[in-house]
């Protein structure tokens, strides 16, 4: 999250509407609330605070992800999270993800059951019910959704998978709510409800969301041959995107040419090459190259990188949130893993966009997802033989 200063509805300050008419959620604040014992001892990572935190962001909303452990504290941070919530300066939305299955400390349905005023079980039927298109283990999630004063609650399971299928069912649902809460008359019909799967859930994610497989255990199917670093023949995911008229790329999401791990090295202007398009007018690249020197210590001769199972998902899930939140782009990512020397690179990143901003801009932003969500770690190695983590030596 950026530590600039956001701007937020105010009592003073009239609802914003589209055009058309329709009620729209940009200022609104909303709380991810991660309930996780592992995640907030720090020994496992938050795969669904990011996933939540970039789809509220996409529609406007002002993001803060909290984390902490299943147990007593849930309680008391949903009462602080919703102490002001008849403020027009509330949090609009409070979500949690976590702490709803039948663990004894899972506690996170009887929290919020003492928190809430009313209560709106459609929308947890309405959850159940598309996650009943995947598991059958849904119905043992014992989620709950309500209000209290301006600000909507509700639980979605801890899994990525409940995580999309909560993103699919609220989706259309947000503006109306927040409508609701700040007593909006007259905002139109919510014409957000026939909206596809995929224009919801980011490309490469849009078959998870239909409730066709699980998501963790296949990759998406190429629609078309990307030639990418050898990382194809390990595993990874390709996927490159046919031709799209240039007239309609301004209002579709990105496209992801390529999100993969490789062991082989990668080379800039490959990159760079595959995104080009005759629509696109500007393409930006990022090479994140080996230095001989880190946090002060001079000396280093090379790094080895290491990736956590679930990485090349992770890279996959947060190079296409990225494309999704840039439309008109055509975005290359791969990273590489493995025993690296000094002036090696460790990542490539290309973009191409109809205009130079935009196309800066996704660069930077696929590149900050990169380092902050997928988990690989990094091992420096120096002239005289020692060795550090990065990150997790002191």
């Amino acid at each position: 999250m950026s530590e600039q200063a956001r701007a937020h509805v105010g009592s003073e300050r009239p609802p914003h509407r589209h055009e058309d008419g329709d009620f729209h959620l940009q200022g609104r604040r909303a709380v991810v609330l991660i309930v996780s014992t592992s995640a907030a001892a720090g020994t496992a990572q938050d795969r669904c605070g990011p996933l939540l935190a970039a789809w509220l962001e996409r529609r406007g909303v002002d993001v803060a992800v909290r984390v902490l452990p299943d147990g007593p504290d849930v309680l008391a941070t949903l009462r602080e999270l919703t102490a002001d919530s008849a403020s027009a300066d509330a949090s609009r939305f409070v979500i949690t993800s976590g702490g709803t299955g039948l663990n004894l400390d899972d506690v996170t349905p009887e929290a919020t059951a003492r928190v809430v005023e009313r209560e709106t079980p459609g929308i947890m039927h309405a959850l159940w019910s598309k996650g009943l298109e995947k598991t059958p283990t849904a119905v043992m999630s014992r989620g709950v959704a309500g209000t209290v004063g301006q600000t909507f609650v509700v639980n979605l399971p801890g899994s990525r998978g409940g995580v999309k299928d909560g993103m699919a069912v609220l989706d259309p649902l947000l503006d109306h709510i927040s409508a609701q809460l700040e007593d909006v008359h007259g905002h139109g019909e919510d014409r957000r409800v026939a909206q596809s799967a995929d224009e919801i859930v980011p490309a490469g994610q849009a078959s998870e969301a239909a409730g066709d497989g699980a998501a963790s255990d296949r990759a998406p199917s190429p629609r078309t041959a990307s030639p990418g670093p050898a990382a194809l023949s390990t595993g990874v995911t390709s996927a490159a995107a046919t031709g799209t008229p240039a007239a309609g790329r301004a209002t579709t999401a990105g496209v992801v040419v390529l999100s993969a791990l490789t062991a082989d090295p990668l080379d800039a202007e490959e990159a760079q090459r595959a995104v080009a398009d005759p629509a696109c007018g500007a393409v930006v690249g990022f090479s994140g190259v080996i230095r001989d020197h880190d946090g002060g210590r001079t000396g280093v001769t090379g790094l080895e990188y290491t990736a956590h199972p679930t990485a090349q998902e992770v890279l996959r899930d947060v190079v296409a949130l990225a494309a999704a939140a840039h439309p008109g782009t055509r975005v290359w990512a791969a990273h590489r893993i493995g025993a690296l020397a000094v002036g090696d690179s460790a990542l490539e990143v290309a973009v191409a966009a109809a205009h130079r901003r935009e196309a800066f801009e996704a660069c930077a932003d696929v590149v900050d997802r990169i380092k902050e969500s997928v988990p690989i770690w990094k091992r420096e190695r120096f002239q005289d033989g020692a060795h550090a983590w990065v990150g997790l030596d002191d």
